[in-house]
């Protein structure tokens, strides 16, 4: 396959990843409850194609910005949808709340160091739950098209910058205060966006092989998808909020910078983003991917400690699947860091699984098997200065 032109840039950040404070702002207004016919007087409603949301509005800097966050795009993916791909979210009635943040997704906090401002400012800052595929926006009020009104509908359409959290595929959230958007949005014509997606092993168990490609049990990579149902959602919604749907940028840091590259290679995602912004991470350093021979083996290590009989996956991999099922998410979470291997040697990852990485991701940018794309690559330069911040 012929390959096509890569655009490939050097960059270099400091300070913090995306913006501030969620608490930063000037001014905070939030919305009252409206009928249904009042939908349209609210500037802070919008009409999505899986509903109304309600955000609510914040002055940065002397400029209005509309916030939305704990926008649910997929299905929690609790109980029988555990281990499996992200279901669409189902429309629904009314108006949703788009004014807390959300859950993070179930991980363990980080606590070698308890009260360590260094530390504790990467630890969730919400509920940690299974239920936890929700989506944030940022949106400066002056280019946002509300609803079907004319003059609303001829401001031109701004880029989108759609944000994927770090932390080695195995902690992270959209939520920490070090990724609130709103003074990016305030400066610059851009709208920005965030989604959580899984992590650990409710996001990479691999056990497919025993069940046959085509599975929908464990198949690995499922935060991958979850990230992907959330860019074509904002894909899908970009014009209700005054968004250019073909003007999307990937940006992430180390495990989310790992993931836009994924994105921009692989067949699932082609066409959803040409842009990407990868910052301390990508797709072929050695603690960004595995095999699918070193996945299935640490899958069937965590079966076996979560006490779901391993043995029993080449003959009833249904039943132990339940058992997986009904083991609580705490003992997962903690049992996967058996297969921690030392520093980077993170126990989940993205996974050659012949779908979403088809084959190893080096032969894939050898081959060239990508559309026409943009990248900005670099490492943050005051990345490692966050837990000196106690010291000055």
């Amino acid at each position: 396959m012929e390959r096509l032109k890569v655009i490939v840039f050097v960059i270099s950040t400091c300070g913090s990843v995306i913006g501030y404070s969620w608490h930063n702002e000037e001014t905070t207004t939030r919305s009252s409850h409206l009928s249904g016919k009042d939908y349209h007087s609210d500037p802070l409603v919008v009409e999505t194609k899986s509903g109304y949301v309600r955000g609510f509005s914040k002055t940065i800097l002397g400029r209005e910005v509309h916030v939305f966050t704990g926008i649910p795009f997929a299905k929690p993916p609790i109980e029988q949808l555990r281990f499996r791909r992200p279901v669409p979210i189902e429309p629904w009635h009314g108006v949703l709340d788009a004014t807390k943040l959300p859950n993070s997704c179930y991980q363990e906090r980080y606590e070698y160091f308890p009260g360590f401002e260094g530390e504790e400012m990467w630890n969730p800052n919400t509920n940690i739950s299974e239920d936890c595929l929700y989506l944030n926006l940022w949106v400066p009020q002056p280019l946002r098209i509300r609803h079907h009104d004319d003059k609303y509908q001829e401001k031109p359409k701004v880029p989108i910058l759609v944000w994927i959290y770090g932390g080695g595929y195995m902690s992270g959230t959209s939520t920490l205060d070090v990724y609130d958007a709103d003074i990016v949005a305030a400066n610059s014509d851009v709208i920005v966006a965030s989604m959580q997606y899984r992590v650990g092993a409710f996001g990479f168990l691999y056990l497919n092989k025993h069940f046959g490609l085509g599975s929908e049990e464990a198949p690995a990579n499922m935060g991958l998808w979850d990230q992907a149902l959330a860019i074509r959602w904002i894909k899908d919604n970009a014009l209700a909020f005054g968004g250019d749907p073909d003007l999307i940028t990937l940006f992430g840091e180390s495990a989310g910078g790992g993931s836009v590259s994924i994105h921009l290679l692989s067949p699932i995602t082609k066409g959803l983003a040409r842009r990407g912004i990868l910052q301390s991470g990508t797709l072929n350093a050695p603690w960004s991917y595995m095999t699918g021979e070193r996945a299935q083996r640490i899958a069937e290590i965590l079966v076996q400690d979560c006490g779901c009989n391993a043995s029993m996956l080449a003959t009833r991999p249904s039943q132990v699947m339940d058992c997986m099922r009904a083991v609580d998410a705490k003992t997962i979470s903690s049992q996967q860091w058996n297969s921690y291997s030392g520093i980077l040697g993170f126990p989940s990852t993205p996974t050659v699984d012949g779908v979403f990485l088809p084959k190893h991701p080096i032969d894939m940018m050898l081959e060239g098997e990508y559309e026409d794309v943009e990248i900005l690559v670099g490492s943050n330069s005051d990345e490692a200065t966050f837990p000196l911040r106690p010291y000055g």
